[in-house]
């Protein structure tokens, strides 16, 4: 079972210790990184940081941004550490994350960028009918509607 949960003094550390494969490095920014611009953008709309958690052990992280005048959720940054991938967590996540736009009445979308050559991220994100929208850098922004 995954659950989300803000990072605090129980999980922090489990987080900034999470992992990518030497692969995947250039296409994350690290957590400890995600966790210094959620502290430094806390003021301007309502940043998560959130622990991923499977059956209570720390296996990923999710900096997750409700942008409130443009009515929507911004997946900033979802990761799972190389050693819980392809169990279907990040699947998971992504689908709480809809759940959680849905049930909130002034969310109209959600929202996620990735790194150019992600292509994990990619087709999760096409698994559940996000429509890419542009690039922004080398990033393509992907959106979902939901109402």
């Amino acid at each position: 079972m995954i659950t989300l949960r803000l990072v605090d003094e129980t999980t922090f550390e489990a987080v900034i210790g999470l992992s990518v494969a030497d692969g995947d490095k250039r296409r994350v920014a690290s957590n400890l990184y995600s966790l210094a611009q959620a502290w430094l953008y806390r003021q301007d709309d309502t940043i998560e940081p959130l622990a991923i958690l499977a059956s209570g052990k720390v296996v990923g992280f999710l900096l997750l941004a409700k942008h409130r005048r443009d009515k929507e959720y911004l997946i900033w940054r979802l990761m799972i550490d190389q050693a819980h991938q392809n169990r279907g967590h990040g699947r998971e996540v992504l689908r709480q994350v809809i759940q959680m736009a849905k049930d909130d009445q002034e969310c109209q979308k959600v929202t996620a960028n990735y790194v150019i050559g992600n292509h994990k991220m990619r087709g999760l994100l096409e698994k559940f009918a996000f429509q890419p929208v542009g690039l922004k850098g080398n990033e393509m922004m992907m959106t979902l509607d939901i109402k």
